[in-house]
């Protein structure tokens, strides 16, 4: 099993960051390298990483047992992983999981009290803060000092300041997220102030007693004091929502995150002193529509085993859901595409087409109006293409020269992106069919022209589904000797009788008497004792020229 080890996370921007990563080799001899899979904040395997300058997962590294992954958002987390891949490309499983947290530090703002106002009694210091990730807690500092930690929204602290010199303060905040990244609030300074002993009045002005709500809603209160109003709490059955430090002061209350039912809201005034004004309870009843979060169904999905094309017909495709089936879709890959990914068809698709041929599988999937995507189907097929690619003729010679009808061939080569499986020699430039005549599974090493004079030989291949190539030529002059043997009457006979088919000629006998046809006074032998030939002999036994 391979094993890796985190080595270093160099920040080269706040908008980049590179990883180096080392791992133990596979003591495989059969190991020929290895790839680096990583991906962005997800451990889900496998792993498809996009963004580093090296290009998208995998990254082959070759025979390296390390590797730096530049071009990181440090904004991000970022899972690495390992494999080992033999001379088949084959791949090992996944190595040890090496983790490297997100870098981007929250943001925090204190948003009351306001810089340079004078509080006194317990004054609500409220913080705003955000992260990519997420903020885990909230720290409240007074002149530096740690005073209170908040874990959730609203982040409030009870600042009790009745105990404390009159005089100058700072209020501080920070913020944290799970990878441990601080943000920091600037600085605010305030002044605390001597007592008042009036307490604000509050009351609920919306919604109204006994109003029935859903969706979000404005949650609205007036309050008033003798010296002044410093925040505003708004409560739902005695729990805190939400603080206001100035008018007006509202809250928008999302009725869809908690169930149907009823609810007491109120309201809570506070002033630089501390003083408390309580409001009446404002009873409401949240009513929300359900949402739909059940996922259509899948139930068939077809294609054929075999198939000669990268379009596939998709047999059968039939999905259902307890509201309404509005999507479907075919992918290649395994991983589930979101409701608004492109490709959503409102109707069953009756074809796909593969990206390339081979043992393919397809993934058919269906999602409803809420954007519930369905579980997977899957369908596997074996594509074969058919080949339509002709063999090239890449050498052919034969003798600039000859004085004979049959030349030698010196080089015939031909390749093929399956095979070759046919080679032919011709003296027309017309290509031949692949059923012609005369087509030899081996590479022919002479060829017969049907006559002296300045000839082309034209090389032809074909492969197994019949593709035929072009054409590749060679040229060559053929003059045939003169010929002076001379002839006798019983040359003259036994010619006969072979070309009457009484005798069976010899080889040598044929090389003697094949002496026709004669060609611009030239005997031009075409491997045979016909008629022909005997009217040659008996026109040179009486000593005529033969036209």
């Amino acid at each position: 099993m391979l094993t890796m080890v985190f080595l270093v996370a160099a920040h080269a921007t706040c908008f980049a960051s590179s990883i180096v990563l080392q791992w133990d080799a596979d003591t495989d001899p059969s190991v020929t390298g290895y790839k680096v899979y990583y991906q962005a904040d997800s451990a889900t395997q496998p792993f498809q990483g996009t963004g580093a300058t090296q290009g998208a997962a995998p990254l082959d590294v070759q025979s390296l047992t390390t590797a730096t992954i530049t071009g990181l958002d440090p904004a991000h987390a970022y899972y690495f992983a390992v494999v080992a891949y033999n001379a088949s490309g084959v791949e090992s499983s996944y190595s040890n999981i090496a983790t490297v947290p997100e870098l981007t530090p929250p943001t925090v703002s204190i948003s009351s009290p306001a810089a340079s106002t004078t509080v006194s009694g317990t004054v609500s210091v409220n913080a705003g803060a955000s992260d990519n990730v997420g903020v885990t807690k909230v720290e409240f500092y007074v002149n530096g000092v740690l005073k209170a930690t908040d874990t959730a929204t609203p982040y409030v602290y009870s600042w009790n300041t009745a105990g404390l010199a009159s005089g100058s303060y700072t209020l501080q905040a920070k913020a944290y997220d799970a990878a441990g990244n601080v943000g920091q609030s600037g600085v605010v300074p305030v002044t605390v102030a001597g007592s008042d002993t009036t307490a604000p009045t509050v009351a609920v002005t919306s919604p109204a007693a006994g109003s029935v709500v859903s969706g979000t809603v404005t949650i609205a209160a007036t309050a008033s004091d003798n010296v002044g109003v410093s925040r505003v709490e708004f409560y739902e059955n005695g729990a805190l929502l939400y603080a206001a430090n100035t008018a007006p002061y509202s809250y928008s209350w999302n009725t869809a995150s908690i169930a149907n039912g009823s609810y007491t809201l109120s309201a809570k005034a506070y002033d630089a002193s501390g003083n408390v004004g309580q409001s009446a309870n404002v009873s409401v009843t949240v009513n929300n529509v359900v949402a739909d979060t059940t996922a259509p169904t899948v139930s068939s999905f077809s294609i054929p085993a075999t198939a000669a094309s990268l379009t596939v017909a998709i047999s059968s495709f039939t999905a259902s859901d307890n509201v309404g089936v509005t999507g479907y879709l075919v992918t290649e890959g395994s991983t589930a595409p979101s409701a608004s990914a492109g490709g959503w068809s409102s109707t069953a698709p009756t074809s796909f087409t593969f990206s390339a041929a081979g043992s393919k599988t397809a993934y058919a999937w269906a999602k409803d109006a809420a954007g519930n995507v369905s579980a997977a189907k899957s369908a596997g097929v074996t594509i074969t293409l058919a080949d339509t690619t002709a063999p090239t003729v890449s050498s052919f010679s034969i003798p600039t020269t000859a004085t004979a009808l049959t030349v030698a061939i010196s080089s015939f080569t031909a390749s093929d992106n399956v095979a070759v499986t046919g080679y032919l020699v011709t003296e027309s430039s017309t290509a031949p069919s692949a059923s012609a005549t005369g087509w030899s599974s081996t590479v022919p090493t002479s060829f017969t022209f049907s006559a002296t004079g300045s000839k082309t030989a034209y090389a032809w291949a074909k492969d197994a589904a019949g593709n035929v190539s072009a054409a590749k030529n060679a040229g060559v002059t053929i003059t045939l000797p003169t010929t002076t043997k001379n002839f006798t009457v019983s040359d003259a006979l036994l010619a006969l009788k072979i070309a009457v088919g009484n005798v069976t000629p010899t080889s040598t006998q044929i090389s003697s008497l094949d002496v026709a046809p004669v060609i611009n006074g030239q005997s031009v032998p075409d491997g045979k004792i016909d008629t022909g030939d005997v009217v040659v002999i008996m026109s040179k036994i009486v000593g005529k020229t033969v036209l």
